[in-house]
Order: structure tokens, then C-alpha cells, then sequence
């Protein structure tokens, strides 16, 4: 493919083409979902992963700027979806084994340096959701990772279900702000 042909793809797109967007969705569409694939591995999920990479393209059309690499972009829109995906897969119990179970069967497939990378990846994860201050990481894991609700979190705690609310906000602004 030439530049020529991606950069009027690519201003086409900017200009709310379908047409153009649909060109740019079939051409990078099986790369971007085997780089989901790669991180979450569950295939769902770098299914729904994938499409939320290009709802996002569609969004920020207006901003793309033809005269700069485009896949790079692509590939940082499609890391933050899934390292989103990761932190889903940490909060849900029953996708953390689903997970895990794909982690152990597919180690046997998978370089060094991929493994490396993945258990890198969940370790981030953990690491940010570790460095929130105690009562509000106690919070954050008994609503995301066990599934509570703010009232059962409050009565457990016997603190208010306010008080519950705002330990989730902040906590939610912190991983915002770590690019969770």
C-alpha cells in the first residue's frame, strides 16, 4: 500500500467519510485484534477491545493529522484499550480465571518476551490498584474484585455509603490518571 493511498484515506476519515473509515477498519482490523489477542487473550474481549480502537478512530477523526504516522497512533489507541480490558479482567473474578486458565495454556506457545511482557502488564495493574491509600484500596478490591455493592462495602466497613462513593471516585481518578 502506498502513503499516498492512507493519507487520503486519512483525510477522508478527518472530513466524517465512512466510506474511508470502513477502508481503514478492513485494512488494520486483523492486526489490531491479534495485538488485542495478545494481551487480554480471551478472545471476546480482543474482539470487543478491537472495535472500541476503532469507535475511538471514529471519535477522534477530527484530530487526525495526515502528515503523521498513523499506525503509531493506532497502536496507542489499541494499548490503552487493552491495558482498560486488563484492569476489567483484575476487577472481575470469573474473567481473571478465564484469564489465567489462557495464560497457563498458552505459556507453552508463547516467547519469552511476550509472556514477559504480559505478566508485565497485569503486574502494572496490580502495582497502581497497591499504591492507593489503604481504606481506599480495602474499598476499590471489595467492590471490583469481589463484586460488592456501596452498601454492603459501608455496612462491612460501618462507614457511609458517601463515604464508600467518594473512596471509589477517587480511586477511579488515580487509575484515570495512570492511564487505567
Amino acid at each position: 500500500m502506498g502513503k499516498g493511498l492512507l493519507y487520503q484515506h486519512i483525510m477522508e476519515l478527518k472530513r466524517g467519510n465512512e466510506d474511508s473509515f470502513r477502508w481503514v477498519y478492513e485494512f488494520y482490523h486483523q492486526q489490531i485484534y491479534h495485538y488485542c489477542l495478545k494481551i487480554i487473550r480471551l478472545e471476546p474481549l480482543a474482539e470487543e477491545a478491537t472495535a472500541d480502537v476503532f469507535v475511538t478512530i471514529w471519535k477522534k477523526r477530527r484530530i487526525l493529522d495526515p502528515q503523521k504516522p498513523f499506525v503509531p497512533l493506532l497502536y496507542k489507541i489499541a494499548k490503552d484499550t487493552t491495558y482498560n480490558y486488563l484492569k476489567k479482567i483484575a476487577a472481575d473474578k470469573r474473567l481473571k480465571e478465564s484469564f489465567l486458565k489462557q495464560a497457563d495454556d498458552a505459556s507453552f506457545n508463547k516467547s519469552g518476551e511476550i509472556l514477559f511482557l504480559e505478566k508485565e502488564s497485569l503486574l502494572a495493574v496490580q502495582q497502581i490498584v497497591e499504591a492507593l491509600p489503604q481504606k481506599r484500596k480495602e474499598i476499590f478490591k471489595m467492590r471490583y474484585y469481589d463484586g460488592l455493592n456501596n452498601q454492603s462495602i459501608a455496612q462491612q466497613l460501618n462507614i457511609s455509603v458517601n463515604t464508600v462513593r467518594e473512596q471509589l471516585a477517587r480511586a477511579r481518578q488515580y487509575l484515570r490518571r495512570h492511564n487505567l
